[in-house]
């Protein structure tokens, strides 16, 4: 049995009762006459990306290899690619989605606490003051049985007061131990809740923890800045609009995006990508990707056209540089 590979990535496969092609779709992908094909189609790429790897000195760790079998997945013919990134997508299950859901549920959940804890200090406050306005009711009155009727009331009301008193204590207490985690779990988000992408938190920790990768092994990464020019916002008056354009440019981005990616937003509607053991001539070709991609889509807001051009900037990340300044290089770039 003989496996082969074409200049067009078709796999053929032959045998010496029967030879079986590799079916090719041109409207709706690739299809295979044996699930197997597809299998050992995988399993002949990744010796590639493992001897890509040891000839390049990358120690083969899961990370680094998953970097490397994308990077070298970009390199193959487009049916080829296909058929591998078939495998992939069954696999995926769109982790950093579910992290997204889940930590906006949290927040959302934060919020609710802390709008019962406000309905409960403000009830306090109420009854607050009518104890208050009791006392002073109590005043008003010279003389009588009535006078002796809210002596009596009062001291039930004082008794619920103290009640309500050490509850309150009790409330405070717990509500800044809510806040404190609320201060803790913002600190901690990996994910932008307005535009659904990584957060600047996220992208700090990544490239810090990607320099001390370059420092041990001494390849090549680097960092994409992008952001909507201004003019494509002409025709969008309202802000809400705006943004929901840039976060489906954003997220169009990061889907187009390896899965070694890192998509964050930095701040101010400005994005970056960290791309890793990609050198800076690498990262042109993505940028002319990007560019490609956004200028065949069409955005439509309040049945007007609008023509998206983006910024780019891309610079190369150097050890002897702190992560602010490494951003800040490219940023200014992109300015």
């Amino acid at each position: 049995m003989l496996y082969c590979i074409d200049q067009e990535g078709t796999i053929i496969e032959k045998d010496t009762k029967k030879q079986k092609m590799k079916i090719e779709d041109k409207q709706n992908g690739v299809t295979f006459s044996d699930d197997n094909t597809t299998v050992k189609q995988v399993g002949l790429f990744s010796k590639q990306v493992i001897e890509k790897m040891i000839n390049e000195k990358i120690p083969a760790t899961p990370e680094n290899y998953s970097i490397y079998f994308e990077k070298l997945l970009e390199e193959k013919p487009l049916v080829q690619r296909k058929s591998i990134l078939k495998v992939l997508d069954a696999e995926a299950v769109e982790e950093h989605n579910y992290v997204a859901q889940v930590e906006n549920n949290i927040k959302e959940s934060f919020k609710q606490i802390k709008a019962i804890l406000d309905t409960v200090s403000n009830m306090y406050s109420k009854i607050n003051k009518l104890r208050k306005l009791t006392k002073i009711k109590k005043q008003e009155i010279v003389n009588g049985s009535g006078q002796l009727a809210l002596v009596a009331y009062k001291e039930n009301l004082d008794e619920i007061i103290g009640t309500l008193e050490k509850q309150q204590a009790s409330l405070k207490e717990r509500y800044i131990e809510v806040s404190e985690s609320i201060k803790q779990f913002h600190k901690n988000s990996i994910f932008d809740p307005k535009y659904d992408v990584y957060n600047k938190n996220y992208l700090f920790k990544a490239l810090e923890a990607e320099k001390k990768n370059i420092s041990t092994f001494g390849h090549e990464s680097s960092i994409l800045a992008f952001k909507i020019q201004t003019k494509s916002f002409e025709k969008i008056k309202l802000r809400k609009d705006q943004e929901l354009v840039i976060k489906n440019v954003a997220n169009m981005i990061m889907n187009r995006s390896r899965r070694s990616d890192i998509v964050a937003h930095l701040g101010n509607d400005i994005f970056i990508i960290l791309l890793k053991h990609t050198n800076v001539s690498q990262a042109q070709k993505v940028i002319d990707s990007i560019d490609h991609m956004i200028g065949f889509t069409n955005y439509i807001v309040d049945s007007q056209n609008i023509d998206i051009e983006l910024d780019f900037a891309v610079t190369k990340i150097v050890t002897h540089q702190t992560k602010e300044q490494i951003i800040s290089t490219v940023i200014n770039q992109l300015h």
